[in-house]
């Protein structure tokens, strides 16, 4: 026989012991399940726009032939553009330094995704497959692939196109329409690919080939530039032949969101107190951005 007093110590602690285990995670959750208020490991913040914050710099990876968006000035030897002025303004108003660096642009995405560069931003044109592969900033300009051709060139419609030998930038939105309009592209004699648009156009200049698919904007900066030497292609009604129109954007990591953020507010902010408005004029003549004001 238990003693009494013996009896009512081993009831309180199997009371205490009924307590307690009522009050385990375990109890309600299962053996693995983490205690209260420590929470189950979360994915890795996004750290982009505070990488960039810390350093005071961002890095803004360019193809230095892409006028007049980004390029070399060949009276002063400067990287010069509409995007790199943008850039510059966005980059003043977030407080930070703007780094230009010049890229192979075949290699882009791996100067990107490889941490060397902190976006693309030159003309980047926004495509399906480019959208799967980046995260992409709000578009601020349209533009069209085209074909230039010599002055006075009697070539009309991409029909007149067959059997000629047509330029085109490598890895360029310009290539990806002519992959897209494979009945144009194998009418060519052959499709010359060329390291930059200002090589093609000596070419095109020289007579070495016929035409070039190449994005407007940087065709009308050579319309502009060479008054009377070059011209747009022409369908049979006197329009320009057009192989595709699409989007310029600025390009990021996939996971970079809060860096694209950064960049889209401040494009919206220059857009509505007229900033934007004032670069494109003076690299146009007039407004051709279309970020919303």
């Amino acid at each position: 026989m238990i003693p009494m007093k013996k009896l009512l110590s081993l009831l309180a602690a199997a009371a205490v012991a009924v307590s307690l285990a009522s009050c385990s995670p375990a109890s309600a959750e299962g053996p693995s399940a983490p205690s209260a208020g420590t929470g189950a490991p979360s994915a890795a913040a996004d750290e982009s726009w505070e990488k960039v914050r810390s350093s005071g710099t961002l890095v803004l990876g360019l193809d230095k032939a892409f006028p007049p968006m980004g390029f070399v000035d060949p009276q002063t030897g400067e990287l010069t553009g509409f995007d790199i002025d943008a850039a510059k303004e966005a980059c003043k108003r977030l407080g930070v330094e703007l780094k230009l660096q010049p890229i192979d642009w075949d290699n882009k995405s791996a100067e990107l995704n490889n941490g060397n560069v902190d976006c693309l931003w030159n003309g980047f044109s926004k495509t399906p497959e480019r959208a799967e592969e980046f995260a992409l900033s709000l578009p601020y300009m349209k533009n069209r692939q085209i074909i230039l051709v010599p002055s006075g060139s009697d070539l009309k419609g991409l029909e007149s196109l067959k059997g000629k030998t047509v330029g085109v930038q490598a890895d360029s939105s310009a290539e990806t329409a002519l992959n897209d309009n494979p009945d144009v592209k194998s009418s060519f004699q052959s499709l010359v690919k060329i390291d930059d648009y200002s090589k093609a156009v000596l070419e095109l200049k020289n007579g070495t080939i016929d035409a070039i698919a190449i994005d407007e904007i940087v065709a009308r900066y050579y319309l502009t530039k060479n008054a009377g030497a070059y011209a747009i292609l022409q369908d049979q009604n006197g329009g320009d032949v057009s192989l595709a129109t699409e989007d310029y954007v600025v390009a990021f990591r996939k996971a970079d969101l809060a860096l694209r953020a950064k960049i889209d507010g401040e494009l919206e902010e220059m857009a509505k107190d007229g900033a934007l408005a004032k670069i494109s004029e003076k690299w146009f003549g007039s407004d051709v951005t279309t970020v919303e004001k």
